[in-house]
């Protein structure tokens, strides 16, 4: 039989057990600690406490009450604290929480293990900032040794070592902390929060723990931590992080701890995500290059809305990324927006120092070109298009640029380029490129589109601590010419064309007081297709093809060039030296070749019809200016040859079936050798020209040879219109300056001319016979003279030239009748002259056809001066100062015309007049002396008889002003005066005793000389006859008588 168990061996009886156990171990614990609580002095304790603090710290405490708290764990909770310190500054605590440590506590001691302040307030001043001078150059500030001294960062370890204090733990709730400057009335609140642990086990370790900083929208939350500060190894953690701010939020904080922002180009930003964490060996803050190889840390921020002012307002829309920091090096990666344009931006960047190496890259895709903030007064600026690409650079970033690596690639889209001055943009549809540089050179590799063409650049720039070093090419193919933004001016410009080449440079770039292209060598390839050029002031010029190549180097360029223009071709090919210095010129060394130059399609003013040249020029020497080109020591060296030339110009349609010849210019000298036929006869010339900074000298030898004169008259009215000229001159001395000929100038040989025509007037022959002895003699001859209506049977003459005056001797004129002689000079350079002349057995109708008619005999002397200025001098011009004496003697002639002597006529008798009209007046004889001074005529003895009337004349007339005052006493009355005659006695009655005629007619001449009024004298006339009539027949007695 089985026993029952007992009751209290039974499990539930267990559980009861086990459950009062666990109640009754606690309860008893709280019993005996309120036992050991209820044996402490709580006042003896503030007291203590109080008096502690007081002792260690140097504040004075006030405690308003203390007790037991259970808030923080068992301990002391004061009410009411109050803190003074010896500066007299107050602080003060709603609630001060002190937790005991429990061994001390169980021996009956209260020993605060931690502390935990409630809303404290403090009231700091912060010292105001001194600032430093600016240290001139001889007081260099010297090198920090670290962010902290040594023996600061020493003594302050060394402090809190010693610290009597066993509190291990701060709680700090709710603080605020006003900080003020001293003199200023601004203030700084600060709220704080957070939990500080001091572990002095081992090597001495201090935390800070959910430590908040708020000051008004700004705050700051974080940790950090100071470890084995007892040892040699001592290291500092700090983690820091905010919710967000903006720099307007940020002001007030920056103003009160006076950091200006003014001048900055940061307007604004709002800070969105901001973590930073760090860790560093404490002594590393005594030493700053420890602290940049041994810091360690992390940040992470994310910013929008920053706006920078650069001289336009430019925002970066956003900015986002971490940095990680070890061993000296920053670990970067952001990424945002800026300018429209997404980027990123990754790498490496050294603390140690620039000398150590880096990596960067940055990376941007669709960049708005005309958003970038370009400096303004640019040449040229973007208002179109868009760029993409990244840059990566790997080294140290230092002026020692051969140890830097960069890596560039771009590809912009769409690009125009706005001149500064031009109104015609440039269009760029595609550029691409890349470059890598190391070991300072720069290798690049660009590709692009533009006026059409297709180009490349390549090579390598290399950048010494001098001047850069280039070795790079520029190619190119089929450039559209019309698209060139070349400025329009009065020279020539292309308009159409396609252009093709390669641009190669090597050697250091020209420094600025060197001048281009220094010590830089370079060629050149280019092709050219269809070029059509265009000017203002000429008709297009078009080039079906144009190519050459040339180099450059030590200040030389060699090149060719060849083009097919105008049906033919040019080919130029030398050297050109450039000038070392701004004094010296460029010195050529060149020549140029034409090729069946069709010479119609010429861009000049003047019409050719047909022609083609062909010819070389070399040039050698240095290029003159303009001014001085024909008197430079560039010597010009060509040879030519024209064919079927036809000019049908406004003046002589110029056909030359043929010209060639050579020339050599150097010095101011011309030596040529020409020959051609021109004119339908033919021409040579040999010898040379020398031109002066006034005048040109000749000593050359001419040869004409049936040259056609038909036309010449275009070129000056005085020359032939028809005829023709052969000829063989040697020419020397000064040609012709402005339009006159010199008298120095020295001529030896003969001209002819055959069958010439001058307007109206026509010459048989004409030789002129040039010889130089001393002197320039030209003898001559001319026969069968017509001109007009007068006709000549020859003229000869001698001329003997100076440089003084030419003097013609034996002159000899010959009319049909008679003979007229010549003597007199003339002065070029003055313009004076005198001749002596004398006529006999002339017929004056010969000399003037249907004024007069009759023998002429004449004689005199007259001096003056020709005309000086005037285009077109005429009979007043020519008067002005023209003086001499003419005596004229013409007999049995007469008058066919009356011309102004038909108003006389009509005065004196209108019957005469009325006759002499219709049948001429006739004389027996005409003439008398005339003096004449300064254009003035003078004559007191001009006599004309005739059957119809009798006159004389004494006056004047000015040939300068065209006017005439003169006195013709006239006897009209013929037939009565011979009646008269043959009955003595009635003349004497009638007239009055006195011999001569009947009546006496006076008349006043005067007005213009072109057109005389004339005006009778009564008084001299008819009022004087009554009175003589009466007085002969008072004395007819006597008269008959014979006065007896």
């Amino acid at each position: 039989m089985a026993l029952k168990p007992s009751k209290e061996n039974s499990p539930s009886s267990q559980r009861k057990f086990s459950l009062k156990l666990w109640l009754g171990i606690p309860f008893a614990l709280f019993l005996v600690l309120l036992v050991i609580l209820s044996q402490i002095d709580l006042e003896s304790v503030k007291e203590e406490l109080v008096q502690r603090i007081s002792e260690e710290t140097g504040l004075k405490v006030e405690m308003e009450s203390i007790g037991f708290g259970f808030s923080h764990g068992l301990g002391l909770q004061g009410k009411g604290v109050k803190v003074s310190t010896p500066e007299g500054d107050q602080y003060s605590v709603d609630r001060l929480d002190l937790l005991a440590a429990w061994s001390p506590l169980l021996k009956g001691e209260f020993k605060i293990k931690s502390a935990a302040l409630e809303h404290p307030v403090l009231k700091l001043e912060i010292s105001k900032t001194q600032k430093e001078p600016t240290p001139t150059e001889k007081e260099k500030p010297a090198d920090m040794p670290g962010l902290v001294d040594a023996k600061t960062l020493e003594s302050t370890t060394q402090k809190i070592k010693d610290s009597p204090l066993s509190i291990d733990k701060f709680v700090i709730s709710d603080a605020e902390i006003t900080l003020t400057r001293p003199g200023s009335t601004k203030q700084l609140l600060l709220n704080v929060d957070g939990t500080f642990v001091l572990n002095r086990d081992e090597g001495m370790d201090i935390s800070a723990k959910d430590v908040k900083v708020q000051t008004g929208a700004l705050t700051f939350e974080g940790d950090g931590m100071v470890s084995n500060l007892n040892t040699d190894d001592g290291k500092i953690a700090i983690n820091l992080k905010t919710g967000g701010f903006s720099l307007a939020t940020l002001q007030p904080t920056l103003q009160f701890f006076e950091v200006s922002t003014k001048g900055s180009p940061l307007e604004a930003v709002d800070v969105k995500r901001l973590l930073f964490e760090t860790k560093f060996p404490l002594n590393s803050l005594s030493q700053i290059e420890a602290l940049k190889k041994n810091i360690t840390g992390s940040i992470d921020l994310k910013i929008h809305n920053a706006i920078l002012n650069i001289g336009d307002r430019y925002t970066l829309e956003s900015l986002e990324g971490e940095g990680i920091w070890d061993n000296g090096t920053l670990a970067h990666e952001f990424s945002g927006k800026a300018l429209g344009s997404d980027f990123k931006l990754n790498g490496k960047l050294p603390f140690s120092g620039p000398g150590t190496d880096s990596v960067s890259r940055f990376e941007w895709k669709s960049l708005d070109l005309k958003k970038l903030p370009l400096k303004k007064g640019l040449p040229w600026s973007p208002t179109q298009g868009m760029v993409s690409g990244n840059v990566s650079l790997t080294g140290p970033i230092t002026k020692e640029t051969n140890k830097l690596k960069a890596a560039v690639e771009f590809q912009v889209a769409d690009l125009v380029l706005k001149s500064a001055t031009e109104a015609r943009p440039i269009e760029m549809s595609r550029l691409n490129g890349r470059g890598n540089f190391d070991k300072g050179q720069l290798q690049h590799d660009v590709q692009g589109t533009i006026w059409g063409s297709d180009f490349d650049i390549k090579g390598s720039l290399r950048l010494p601590p001098a001047n850069p070093i280039l070795d790079s090419s520029i190619s190119w193919k089929e450039l559209d010419v019309a698209q060139l933004p070349l400025p329009k001016g009065s020279g020539w410009h292309p308009t159409q064309g396609k252009v093709s080449g390669i641009v190669k440079l090597k050697g250091p770039v020209p420094e600025k007081d060197e001048g281009f292209p220094g010590r830089i060598k370079g060629s050149l390839k280019f092709n050219a297709q269809n070029l059509k050029l265009e000017s203002a002031d000429s008709a297009p010029l078009s080039l079906s093809q144009l190519e050459g190549e040339g180099d450059i180097g030590n200040n030389r360029v060699n090149y060719k060039v060849s083009s097919g223009i105008f049906n033919g071709t040019i080919n130029s090919d030398g050297n050109i030296t450039l000038p070392a210095s701004e004094s010296a010129k460029l010195v050529l060394d060149n020549k140029i070749e034409l090729t069946n130059l069709d010479l119609s399609q010429l861009p000049i003013p003047t019409t050719i019809e047909k022609g083609n040249i062909s010819g070389t020029i070399k040039l050698k020497g240095p290029l003159p200016d303009p001014e001085n080109f024909l008197t430079s020591n560039l010597k010009v060296d060509t040879s030519f040859k024209v064919g079927d030339l036809s000019m049908p110009t406004d003046s002589l349609p110029l056909k030359i079936q043929n010209l060639e010849g050579k020339a050599t210019l150097q010095k101011g000298r011309l030596v040529h050798d020409l020959n051609g036929n021109l004119f339908g006869g033919k021409m040579a010339v040999k010898g040379n020209l020398a031109f002066h900074k006034n005048k040109i000298t000749a000593d050359s030898n001419l040869v004409l040879n049936q040259i056609n004169l038909n036309g010449f008259s275009q070129f000056h009215k005085s020359a032939p219109s028809s005829g023709t000229l052969t000829g063989n001159l040697k020419i020397r001395g000064p040609l012709l300056s402005e339009g006159k000929i010199s008298p120095d100038l020295k001529l030896n040989g003969t001209l002819e001319g055959n069958k010439l025509v001058l307007e109206d007037r026509q010459i048989e022959s004409a030789k002129v016979d040039f010889k130089t002895a001393g002197t320039t003699q030209a003898q001559v001859e001319l026969e069968k003279i017509n001109l007009g209506d007068r006709n000549f049977k020859k003229v000869s003459a001698h001329f003997n030239i100076t440089s003084e005056k030419i003097v013609l001797t034996n002159g000899k004129v010959w009319p049909m009748s008679g003979l007229i002689n010549l003597a007199g000079n003339l002065k070029p350079e003055s313009g004076s002259y005198s001749m002596k002349f004398k006529g006999d057995k002339l017929k004056v109708e010969e000399l003037l056809p249907e004024k007069l008619k009759g023998p002429l005999q004449f004689f005199g002397a007259l001096t003056g001066t020709l005309p000086q200025g005037n285009a077109a001098p005429g009979l007043p011009d020519y008067s002005r100062d023209l003086s001499g004496n003419i005596k004229l003697k013409l007999v049995d002639g007469a008058i066919p015309q009356l011309g102004a002597v038909e108003g006389l006529l009509t005065i004196l008798n209108p019957t005469t007049a009325l006759n002499a009209q219709k049948e001429g007046l006739s004389y027996e004889y005409m003439g008398g002396d005339f003096k004449i001074i300064k254009g003035v005529v003078h004559t007191d003895n001009f006599e004309m008889k005739s059957p119809q009337v009798n006159m004389n004349v004494v006056g004047k007339a000015n040939l300068v002003e065209d006017s005439v005052l003169a006195q013709v006493k006239a006897m009209p009355l013929q037939m009565l005066d011979k009646t008269l005659k043959a009955i003595p006695l009635l003349g004497q009655i009638l007239g009055g005793g006195k011999k001569g005629g009947l009546i006496e007619i006076y008349v006043k001449v005067d007005g213009k000389l072109s057109s005389p009024s004339y005006m009778p004298l009564p008084h001299k006339s008819l009022t004087e006859k009554p009175g003589n009539i009466l007085k002969g027949i008072i004395n007819l007695p006597e008269n008959l008588t014979g006065g007896k």
